[in-house]
């Protein structure tokens, strides 16, 4: 999917970035991502009796609060193209886009309890020099961790659980 969501990102981000519209293409991908998510729109789009102009109208509709006359065309060109199905990972790429111009990373930290706020802020730093960028950081307690920390930063993980220090000791036998 991503080769095919590629190029629309690229020129959504593009058009986006020399108009100085970032923001709200963004909000925009993003509602219309969640929209073609849903497990009744994947079925409308793979239903060939629905027309094509159909579906524009249905997207447009909901999305009618945040378009303007070039993002409705670029909902459009998708629809035309049967590319609406490339939805969410055109706002991924995007948002990726937006975030490495931005110098920021999105990560998420899996715990067995909650963090304390210093233990935040450290880990936070820490993050930030080993990716150089400024990190957004998102906690989420995991019961099924026996300890330590799972960190998830776009393609990385950093497993810092007591079950990966436990297998990586295993695996050095």
């Amino acid at each position: 999917m991503s080769t095919i969501a590629r190029p629309y990102a690229v020129a959504a981000y593009e058009f986006a970035s020399t108009a100085n519209d970032l923001s709200a293409w963004e909000n925009m991908l993003e509602v219309a991502a969640y929209i073609a998510e849903d497990s009744s729109v994947k079925q409308l789009l793979r239903n060939p009796s629905i027309t094509v102009e159909k579906v524009k109208e249905l997207f447009c509709g909901i999305l009618k609060p945040l378009l303007n006359e070039e993002r409705k065309n670029f909902i459009w060109l998708l629809s035309v193209n049967m590319r609406l199905g490339a939805l969410p990972e055109i706002a991924k790429l995007f948002k990726d886009s937006l975030a490495a111009e931005q110098k920021t990373i999105s990560a998420a930290v899996f715990s067995a309890v909650p963090l304390n706020e210093d233990y935040q802020q450290k880990l936070s730093k820490a993050l930030a020099v080993r990716f150089k960028r400024q990190v957004e950081l998102c906690y989420e307690v995991d019961p099924s961790l026996l300890g330590g920390v799972i960190i998830r930063a776009g393609d990385k993980v950093i497993d810092g659980s007591v079950r990966g220090r436990l297998s990586r000791l295993l695996d050095s036998f």
